[in-house]
């Protein structure tokens, strides 16, 4: 399954932080084997939290050099790709549930997004073959790379913040494109909000359903464990706190979020697959 996580405004709805909460919990207790990586050029901080290590600073040259997603786009100029070439370009958490495939250190747009654009589909389908799910952390807005992951992604999840003229402008001008269905997820959720999820959901109820929507909640100590760069122990620490503890209660939404996401693009999937064995019919 591929799942993309986009936004229609950047900065606003935390699709980085969000991302990195399903994508943990995903592999840490749906037990998904999960291919993590984003196509963003810049303004991106996925790798950070994990390794310590931001791409396109001078560290990251050595870092990063022979894995991620541009040694294996050369890889795909020269033979189809196998498991090991997926594989050896990542970085492994959680005993291999989790695989980090690090984004593009490209200092060049043009030439990054004429690269991409050619491969990035033909690149995903090696990755997918060889796990359950490949999460996408892709730019926001209408970026030329953004929209062609959109297309044919078997879910978009987007991300909003919870402010209603965000969402009110969203809504008069929603994605298109998507072939698959899409989830709205609430980044940096306060419940204690006059706005929270049952009453965005009553506001928008054309759109948001319960099987649809979902909530990652505000933590500081999740926010803490990212500028720390050490968030994988965050969710080991806390995966099993008590719900009424405030680290439990952001682990039980945030996993139910991710139980939601990958039960729709799950369905959706098999649904593309089925009609489109109609059409080849």
């Amino acid at each position: 399954m591929k799942i993309a996580f986009w936004s229609p405004y950047h900065g606003q709805a935390g699709t980085t932080s969000n991302i990195l909460a399903i994508a943990i919990l995903a592999g840490m207790v749906h037990k998904q084997k999960v291919v993590l990586t984003q196509t963003q050029f810049e303004m991106n901080n996925l790798e950070a939290p994990f390794v310590g290590v931001d791409l396109k600073t001078r560290d990251s040259s050595e870092y990063f050099r022979g894995i991620g997603i541009d040694t294996l786009n050369r890889s795909l100029m020269a033979a189809p790709l196998t498991k090991d070439d997926v594989m050896n370009c990542c970085i492994e958490f959680l005993d291999g549930r989790l695989q980090l495939l690090p984004g593009s250190s490209k200092h060049n747009r043009q030439y990054f997004e004429q690269s991409m654009s050619q491969t990035i589909l033909t690149l995903l389908g090696y990755v997918e073959k060889h796990c359950d799910v490949v999460l996408l952390d892709i730019s926001s807005g209408n970026n030329p790379i953004s929209k062609i992951i959109i297309e044919e992604s078997d879910l978009v999840v987007v991300n909003l913040p919870q402010n209603i003229g965000v969402t009110d402008r969203y809504f008069s001008n929603p994605l298109e494109g998507a072939k698959g269905e899409k989830f709205y997820l609430i980044g940096n959720y306060d419940p204690d909000s006059k706005y929270n999820l049952s009453s965005i959901r009553r506001t928008y109820r054309k759109h948001m359903k319960q099987n649809n929507t979902g909530v990652v909640p505000y933590n500081t100590g999740f926010l803490d464990a990212q500028n720390d760069r050490d968030i994988i122990n965050f969710f080991l620490n806390n995966v099993n706190s008590p719900k009424d503890d405030i680290n439990g209660y952001f682990i039980q939404e945030a996993t139910q979020t991710a139980e939601k996401i990958l039960a729709l693009a799950k369905e959706n999937k098999e649904k593309r697959q089925v009609e489109g064995g109609k059409l080849d019919g």
